[in-house]
């Protein structure tokens, strides 16, 4: 039997990192945190009136599928818990496994409702698995490569495409994107010049469980958890 040994070192630094689902915003390095009972739009509501969080253009977001909304968040709380100014040339890159399925069943039945005429009854949605990226894209003023990687979902896989591309200089950030189950982690990163060990992040071919670990992790780390209007304890 042959043993293959997951990548743990990448010429990476992790600069900013966000959890978003339906009922809380995380970030990472700041320890701060947003909490509704609303679903995805009462978080946004909670971001929108913070203070620390810088303005965003967010013309689409009350329209956007779940999706597009959670990379939206997710972006803006990535850059802002590094501390990070948006670079103009960040690259975003999503995976999950899930891809676009869910909104190309939900087209093709309201295609189907509708009278198969106009390809869609009164629904706006992503079809494709780039969509929320490039929403994140356009609401952050991001030009460098948009794309959506197909992966196993482990991190590594994905570290190892965002090592690759950093390493050709088409951009000077990557923004890595994992979207499933309604549940999106946010990974800003940098180039660097030493190699730095990744062995701690959850070695994992499913999204969700790579989320409720570090989601398990913040909690660890900062015990009590507190809003916008606190800071780490």
């Amino acid at each position: 039997m042959k043993t293959i040994n997951r990548q743990t070192s990448f010429k990476l630094s992790l600069r900013g990192m966000a959890l978003v689902n339906s009922r809380q915003a995380l970030m990472m390095n700041s320890g701060r945190s947003f909490e509704s009972e609303d679903g995805i739009a009462g978080i946004y509501r909670e971001i929108a009136s913070s203070k620390i969080i810088p303005r965003m253009r967010l013309d689409n977001f009350r329209r956007a599928g779940e999706k597009a909304r959670l990379a939206m968040l997710g972006s803006l709380l990535a850059f802002a818990d590094a501390g990070s100014p948006f670079a103009d040339n960040t690259a975003v890159i999503g995976w999950g496994g899930e891809e676009s399925v869910s909104e190309n069943r939900a087209y093709f039945t309201d295609y189907a409702v509708n009278g198969r005429l106009l390809g869609r009854g009164q629904l706006f949605i992503g079809t494709l698995p780039s969509t929320p990226l490039c929403e994140a894209a356009i609401c952050l003023n991001l030009h460098g490569p948009v794309f959506y990687f197909q992966s196993d979902c482990g991190l590594d896989s994905v570290l190892a495409e965002a090592e690759s591309l950093l390493s050709a200089k088409p951009a000077g950030q990557a923004l890595l994107l994992g979207i499933s189950c309604g549940a999106l982690l946010a990974l800003l990163l940098e180039p660097a010049g030493d190699v730095h060990d990744f062995s701690q992040s959850p070695q994992t071919d499913d999204m969700p469980r790579i989320y409720h670990h570090m989601e398990k992790e913040w909690r660890k780390k900062y015990t009590a958890p507190f809003s916008d209007k606190g800071g780490p304890p």
